[in-house]
């Protein structure tokens, strides 16, 4: 190291470890505290000191409780705190990497759909070899041009950190001629794929909305026009890509037909586990409860308390 790089090293040594202040350091270095200030902060944008903030993840228990209560709900895990919607879910993905850490074990089935919430968990969960397991992309491509989000990637990922194996679905979420679609599901690697779909351990997915920001809207599978026809006939959501009522009821989309496995296949995993933030999913988040297609909710203050007030209101 030249001399200037040693400097920063020896302070930010005595600063750090030795916990003197910033008067006792100009001491010893014959220099002015001003001095050692800037030193410290040259230090901090040199990359010699990191600072990592380590923010534990405070639950709200009362909330928890309220909505396992209310829903019926095998697990509900409440996120504390008042955040936007980045930061929220974030947050609740950070919960959900602890909970699927503890019920994680060998010889499971994953199940896994796509989007920004299965991105941000993907990157969370930790490195381990477990015995004989299977991630199961559960519906077809995404293909928004950020491969991250796709679930063709993300099982790759996932089974790479879980030392197993992984099954794609190498087609894209919708098509719009039926016999195209008959033929898909019957081609044999995708066929098998959507059999092991339906008898996963573990399902972890978002949950989608309507809005026109929504995943499929932008990425060009959903019309406006095809959003605002499914809002009129009372969808409110969408689960592996299939659009759902207020009461979880499935609603057909017209001229569209999905590569995905069905909904039954959330009902038949042992944990469906729900990852969302905001208010505005509330109504996405009740249904897909509703229809018994989501067991485990993992969600933050704000959109606890939506989902409880719409629940109690109808």
């Amino acid at each position: 190291m030249d001399k200037k790089m040693d400097l920063l090293v020896r302070v930010s040594e005595l600063y750090y470890e030795q916990d003197l202040n910033q008067s006792a350091i100009a001491d010893i270095l014959g220099t002015s505290r001003p001095t050692v200030s800037r030193l410290l902060d040259e230090a901090k944008e040199s990359g010699v000191v990191e600072v990592i903030v380590h923010s534990p993840i405070r639950k709200n228990a009362a909330l928890s409780h309220s909505l396992r209560v209310n829903l019926g709900l095998r697990e509900a895990v409440v996120v504390s705190g008042n955040y936007d919607y980045e930061r929220g879910l974030s947050r609740c993905c950070e919960a959900a990497n602890q909970l699927f850490s503890t019920i994680m074990e060998n010889n499971t089935t994953v199940g896994i759909t796509w989007g920004s919430a299965l991105k941000i968990l993907c990157d969370l969960i930790e490195t381990k070899d477990y015995y004989n397991v299977n991630v199961v992309q559960m519906v077809g491509c995404l293909a928004t041009g950020n491969p991250k989000l796709d679930g063709l990637e993300l099982a790759l990922r996932i089974s790479k950190k879980l030392g197993g194996t992984y099954s794609n679905i190498y087609a894209p979420i919708y098509v719009e001629s039926e016999v195209v679609y008959s033929y898909l599901v019957a081609e044999p690697q995708i066929s098998a794929t959507l059999k092991k779909a339906m008898h996963t351990d573990i399902i972890l997915t978002g949950i989608g909305s309507l809005d026109s920001n929504s995943t499929l809207r932008k990425a060009g599978y959903l019309t406006e026009r095809d959003r605002l026809e499914l809002i009129e006939k009372g969808a409110v959501g969408q689960l592996l890509a299939h659009p759902i009522d207020r009461y979880g009821n499935e609603i057909p989309l017209n001229g569209r037909f999905a590569i995905s496995a069905p909904l039954e296949a959330m009902r038949a995993a042992h944990w469906s586990i729900g990852i969302s933030a905001a208010e505005f999913k509330a109504e996405a988040v009740l249904a897909a409860v509703r229809g018994g297609y989501i067991n485990t909710l993992v969600v933050d203050e704000k959109l606890a308390k939506k989902v409880l007030e719409l629940a109690q209101a109808e």
